[in-house]
């Protein structure tokens, strides 16, 4: 099985970028990601005012790009996760929360903290742990004729936090570039919906495939497959915008893969469509809206 170790870390996404190596659909691999901040804060010691400078400027380096056979502009590539395991302890900086607004929480961050992850837990205190729940924070496919800094996020994926991108999800991406030029980073040991404070950053490696599918002519963002639910996942600058467009993408998926007319879909939504945040705290905020499968009729076969 193939190994991409976190080398060469990418701080853009971008389609002149050479790749790391390629893989065939279906083939399995590894990615090892480093934590959003490079390892520089593995010792709470080195935050001080010129590494927070080096760190603004170089957020979230990515491993990749990975290239896929036969990935092509125009189509999708479905990337499965088959798990997301935490090698490294998990790094924060806290904020003293002083702010009368939250949004500004994020400039006033004073020291730094390392949280041991094993067994499964985060170390909270001697006495006190909680559960890991690994999540990818940025995975994307490179866009077609611009580069992106991997803090961002967009249809292409990125920067998205969301909680639903883990081990056993499947993730559906646009491909602009021949080969897609996959990148995976920013992992969480464990992250709450909104990430309105820092959660802990950690190192990790990905057990993955990928497989170039045909892509929607509904597809607009991305699209997130569990064993319990489907998931569309939107950015934008206004929240309630992105949950209405993520809502009207689950939509259009289910009318596609489940042969549901407009009306029995948006009946199905009203009563089960589930809308919700995954951060509020970069440029564009991302939105995601779930339905459980438990409550679809039996997919549609392909025509």
């Amino acid at each position: 099985m193939q190994t991409f170790p976190a080398e060469d870390l990418k701080y853009v996404y971008s389609p002149w970028h050479e790749p790391v190596g390629t893989v065939q659909p279906g083939e399995r691999f590894t990615v090892d990601t480093q934590d959003c901040f490079t390892g520089l804060y593995r010792d709470p010691a080195n935050f001080n005012p010129e590494t927070a400078a080096w760190v603004e400027e170089n957020l979230n380096g990515v491993t990749g790009p990975i290239s896929v056979a036969g990935a092509k502009p125009g189509g999708a590539i479905e990337i499965h996760i088959e798990s997301v395991t935490v090698t490294s302890p998990g790094s924060l900086i806290v904020s003293r929360c002083q702010a009368l607004s939250p949004a500004d929480w994020w400039h006033e961050e004073y020291r730094g903290v390392s949280l041991p992850v094993a067994d499964g837990q985060i170390r909270l205190r001697d006495d006190w742990t909680v559960p890991v729940r690994p999540l990818i924070g940025c995975l994307a496919t490179a866009p077609g004729r611009e580069a992106i800094l991997s803090r961002r996020e967009g249809s292409y994926g990125g920067n998205m936090d969301c909680n639903e991108i883990t081990s056993g999800a499947t993730v559906v991406l646009p491909v602009e570039t021949p080969g897609a030029f996959l990148y995976f980073g920013d992992c969480k040991a464990a992250m709450g919906n909104g990430e309105i404070t820092a959660a802990p950053e950690v190192a990790t490696r990905i057990v993955a495939s990928a497989t170039p599918v045909p892509r929607p002519g509904t597809m607009n963002a991305p699209r997130v497959r569990s064993g319990t639910q489907l998931t569309t996942v939107v950015s934008g600058i206004s929240l309630a915008e992105a949950c209405r467009t993520a809502f009207a993408e689950l939509k259009a998926w289910l009318e596609d893969d489940y042969g549901l007319s407009s009306d029995d879909a948006a009946v199905l939504m009203g009563i089960g469509a589930d809308c919700g945040i995954c951060q509020v705290s970069n440029a564009l905020h991302t939105a995601q809206c779930s339905i459980s499968l438990s409550l679809l009729p039996p997919r549609r076969s392909p025509q």
